[in-house]
């Protein structure tokens, strides 16, 4: 991963990092799935987009596992509450833990 940032390094344009708002107070929930063991997305943004969306609106669902993306990836745990959320519009206790 790191090879692929050296070609960034003589970039003739300054960067700029902005974190645009998020929130959406009045919003339905929206479930946000984390995983523990992700190599290419940390855990820890899923809670920061929890935060983000705002109580009452981010859902958190942490699947303790491995690999980059949790739906699909071995878990019935996840595949249930991720298709109960996509299909029937049911959403887990935020915190909900699965493995």
């Amino acid at each position: 991963m790191g090879w692929s940032l050296a070609g960034c390094s003589q970039w003739p344009v300054p960067g700029a990092w902005e974190h645009p708002d998020v929130s959406a107070p009045g919003s339905a929930p929206v479930l946000v799935v984390g995983n523990t063991g992700d190599p290419a997305t940390p855990y820890e943004g899923a809670r920061a987009m929890v935060n983000a969306l705002g109580k009452g609106v981010g859902v958190e669902l942490t699947y303790e596992g491995e690999g980059h993306g949790a739906y699909n990836g071995g878990s019935a745990c996840v595949k249930k509450a991720v298709d109960a959320y996509l299909l029937d519009g049911k959403v887990p206790k935020s915190g909900t833990v699965c493995k």
